[in-house]
């Protein structure tokens, strides 16, 4: 869920890419988000590179890139660190089976989301509901 804040939270940041800083108020308002949970995921956004904090007057959020350079990857794990969806994807993996028969299912999914969430650039959501 946290993750997924998040993406609507920037989303709104990239429609608004190159226009200045956008009020927190205002962004929660847009997609109705949380402050206070949104006041949280966007420091660790900021810490991860992706916005930045503008202070002062007429300050507020800004993309710290342009949206064709930030992956939904990049946000997901800014937020939920590196991507694992099960124990056996964990690096280095926290599943003590070794000859697992369904890790290779596991490791193909793991794979085919990793690849989609990296090869989705915010670009591609502007204007979109997120």
């Amino acid at each position: 869920m946290a993750a997924e804040l998040a993406i609507r939270g920037i989303v709104v940041l990239s429609e608004n890419y190159g226009h200045g800083p956008l009020p927190l108020e205002s962004i929660c308002e847009t997609r109705d988000l949380p402050r206070q949970y949104l006041v949280k995921l966007f420091a660790m956004l900021s810490r991860a590179h992706l916005i930045e904090a503008v202070r002062g007057k007429g300050g507020g959020y800004a993309l710290a890139k342009p949206p064709s350079e930030i992956t939904l990857l990049q946000v997901v794990e800014a937020i939920e660190g590196p991507l694992a969806i099960n124990l056996c994807q964990n690096v280095p993996p926290r599943c003590d089976r070794t000859q697992c028969k369904v890790r290779g299912v596991w490791t193909e999914l793991q794979l085919h989301i990793r690849d989609r969430l990296g090869a989705s650039t915010l670009n591609q959501f502007v204007n979109a509901q997120a």
